[in-house]
Parts: structure tokens; C-alpha cells; sequence
């Protein structure tokens, strides 16, 4: 009974290991947490315990900046007139009285990892740090965050404060779309002047040794060799480090035009390095970015009568890609264009004609819009001629049937006029 017990209790756990791993087999891989997405399509292409609450120690600073640069502007001028008391770990050590831009404080927070830059952040967004923290959850909602509650702007523990690898993903996918984020995490180092309060001048190295880190303790072991852990492919994210959350990382890789996303929690040492390392590379060896639809190429014409164009040109005002497995058949990948059934004129560039539909092994898996790519004006005063036409077809049949039923009644009027005066004569 008891080798019976022991046993099952053995399948149940093999079982739900492969549960909360999904992806290539052989990929090995030591933190507790971990997931791969295309940044494009949002495809996830490895996980490991995705929704998992973990603690996501400094990666929180992620979420902090995507709301700073959403609700900020970055030349404002902020004098910290208040002390700030003493704030745990990394600091760019804040004196009361110093002034700093939105952008130094950004750089100072992603680069350094400045605890203290942003909490002076959350201050300038919401007034206090309560305020900053029900935006931050009400944006981690927003974004589809499942496993997320934020307690304080940098990561600081309290268990609280935590998230998933998943939701990390999508926090890091959207603050990837703005152009000053993806400058500023991909800065090796960084400088401030001497102030008044601080007569030094303080320079900081980017905690992220995927940017910079080069020989001696900088290398580490990976697939046999000794490799450095800077790698040419990673343009940014963040790091965090906590003694509960361990070594914590995100990481954006980008090959020719394919960007990935990795997420790598409760590492330890290097291994938070090769873990993300391991990742990025599975995926840009075995999968690719297939573009399905191009912004602004014109797709199909349609004749417009009564038009000075005398055509409608018509296109996707987005790109549309695909990752696929690189051994994928892209075959199977085909679309189908519907347009609007009733386009009125004036059509202006940009307007709304339609639909493209896209379709994988003949399943529909997306619809995105087909614009105008073209103006299209009437040749009489911009009046929708082939609108009026319509309408007057529309009247002139309307009328053909009034008439058809007027001359019904009065032919049957007139055959019962008929029949009585006959009876009359009868009589």
C-alpha cells in the first residue's frame, strides 16, 4: 500500500511539473520562474511557472516608468523639497533642495536602480505614494495582469508587493513601445554634475551586465564555453535583486527586426544571466517573424463612378506579422478582404473602407482594418453622385410600385363597377 502511495504521489508530481513548463523540452533552465514572448504578437514561446506569485524586486521600476512617461513630461523641473529619510538598497543618494528633470530621474531609477528616484516619481504623478500605488494596479489590470498587486514604486519587499513572469512580460511589452524607454535601458552608464546639496559628481554604471560586462567575474559558463556575460543581441530591460526575490531580470534581445521579451525570477548568480541568455537564444534559433501585411501597400482598388480619382485604393494602416516556428509551413497563413458594402463619398485618406481577415490552417486567428490609402471626391461639388443615384433608384422604385398598385386598384375598381352595373340591368 505504501510503494502504491509512494508512487502516485510521484506521478502526480512529475505531472504537474509539466503543467507549469511549456515549450522546448531540452531547454534547461534554473530559475523558479520564467517566460519568453515575441514582442510583436505577444506570443508566448517558452514558460515556467508563468502566473506563479513571485516577488519582482527592482523590475517594478518597469511599471514605474511606463507611468511616468505615460502621465509625465520629461523636461519638468522637480526640486525635492522635502527628506526623503533613509530609502533601502541602490540609491543615487537624493539630497533635499537638489532639482532633476522627469528624464534624469529615469535614468538615475532604470539605470542605477535608484530607490529613492522613484519614489521622488510616484510623488510627481499621484501626490503621494498611496496614490501612485492604486495606479500602478489599475494599470497592471489594464495591461491583462492577472497575478499582480503593487505595494510601493520600487520593488522594495513586503509581501504585498508581487507579480508574475507573465504579467512582468506585458508590463515590459508596453513600456518597449516608447522611443525615450527602450534609449534609456539600453545606456551602459550614466553621469550627474556636482549640485549645491551634493558636490560630487555621481556616475553610475547600468546594473544590467548584459550591456557592458566584459572579462574576469564579468564572463560565465554557457553551452561548454566561457563566454562574456555582455551580449551584443540584448538592448535592455531591468534587473532585480532582493534576498527574498533573489536575482531577478528582464531582458529585450532584438535580431534582425525580431525583438523577444524574457523574464527570469528567483535566480541566483549568474545563472539569472544564462537563464535569459538561454532563452533569447532558443527562441531566435527556432523561431521567426513573418510579415504578413505591410503598412501602407495597397492591397486591392475598387472603381468608384462619378469620382475625380475614378478609384479607391485601399491598404492596412498597421504592419501584421506571424511568428512561426522556423520549420512552419507559412502556407497555411492566407487572408480574406472585406469591404464595407456601403462606402459614401468623400472618402478621406485613413478612413475606415473594410476588413482583412487572417486566417491560420483556416481558422480565423485576426481582423484588422483596411483604410483608404487614397482620397476619392465627387466631380460635381463633392455631392456623393453614386449616392444619389442610389437614392433616386431607390425613389423611382418605391414609386414604380405606388403606381403598379394604383393602376391594380383601379382596374379592380372598375371591374366591380362593371359587375354591378350588369346586375343592375339584370334586375
Amino acid at each position: 500500500m505504501k510503494k502504491f502511495v509512494s508512487i502516485f504521489l510521484t506521478i502526480i508530481l512529475i505531472s504537474s511539473s509539466f503543467l507549469t513548463i511549456f515549450g522546448e523540452e531540452n531547454i534547461q533552465i534554473t530559475s523558479e520562474a520564467a517566460i519568453l514572448i515575441d514582442y510583436n504578437t505577444g506570443k508566448i514561446l517558452y514558460g515556467k511557472n508563468i502566473h506563479k506569485k513571485m516577488y519582482p524586486a527592482s523590475t517594478t521600476k518597469v511599471m514605474t516608468a511606463l507611468l511616468t512617461l505615460e502621465n509625465g513630461n520629461l523636461t519638468d523641473k522637480i526640486t525635492i523639497d522635502y527628506d526623503l529619510g533613509y530609502i533601502d538598497g541602490s540609491s543615487m543618494y537624493i539630497k533635499k533642495g537638489e532639482t532633476f528633470t522627469v528624464e534624469e530621474l529615469l535614468k538615475a531609477m532604470l539605470i542605477r536602480s535608484a530607490n529613492d528616484a522613484a519614489v521622488v516619481l510616484a510623488k510627481y504623478i499621484s501626490g503621494s505614494i498611496d496614490e501612485f500605488v492604486k495606479l500602478m494596479n489599475k494599470r497592471a489590470k489594464e495591461l491583462g495582469a492577472k497575478n499582480t498587486h503593487f505595494n510601493n514604486p520600487n520593488g522594495l519587499p513586503d509581501e504585498n508587493h508581487y507579480t508574475s513572469a507573465y504579467d512582468l512580460s506585458l508590463i515590459a511589452k508596453e513600456a518597449m513601445k516608447h522611443k525615450k524607454f527602450r534609449e534609456i535601458v539600453k545606456t551602459p552608464y550614466i553621469k550627474f554634475p556636482p549640485t549645491e546639496q551634493y558636490p560630487y559628481e555621481r556616475f553610475f554604471r547600468n546594473s544590467n551586465r548584459f550591456l557592458w560586462g566584459v572579462g574576469g567575474y564579468n564572463t560565465m559558463e554557457y553551452k561548454g564555453k566561457i563566454v562574456n556575460i555582455k551580449y551584443d543581441l540584448v538592448d535592455g530591460i531591468k534587473t532585480g535583486y532582493t534576498s527574498i526575490a533573489r536575482q531577478c531580470l528582464i531582458s529585450s534581445g532584438q535580431k534582425d527586426g525580431f525583438r523577444l521579451i524574457s523574464v527570469v525570477l528567483k535566480s541566483e548568480g549568474k545563472d539569472v544571466y544564462r537563464d535569459s541568455r538561454t532563452l533569447l537564444d532558443y527562441g531566435f534559433e527556432n523561431y521567426s517573424l513573418n510579415k504578413i501585411i505591410n503598412k501602407n501597400k495597397i492591397i486591392g482598388t475598387k472603381k468608384i463612378p462619378f469620382t475625380k480619382e475614378k478609384t479607391l485604393k485601399y491598404g492596412s494602416n498597421n504592419d501584421f506579422n506571424i511568428v512561426l516556428k522556423k520549420d512552419e509551413d507559412i502556407t497555411n497563413i492566407s487572408t480574406k478582404i472585406k469591404l464595407n458594402q456601403n462606402i459614401n463619398i468623400p472618402i478621406k485618406k485613413g478612413d475606415i473602407v473594410g476588413k482583412i481577415e487572417i486566417y491560420q490552417d483556416k481558422k480565423i486567428i485576426s481582423k484588422i482594418n483596411l483604410v483608404a490609402l487614397n482620397n476619392v471626391n465627387s466631380i460635381l461639388f463633392n455631392l456623393d453622385i453614386n449616392k444619389l443615384l442610389k437614392k433616386t433608384l431607390l425613389i423611382l422604385k418605391i414609386s414604380l410600385k405606388i403606381i403598379t398598385g394604383l393602376i391594380i386598384v383601379c382596374l379592380l375598381i372598375r371591374y366591380l363597377n362593371k359587375k354591378i352595373r350588369k346586375k343592375k340591368k339584370l334586375i
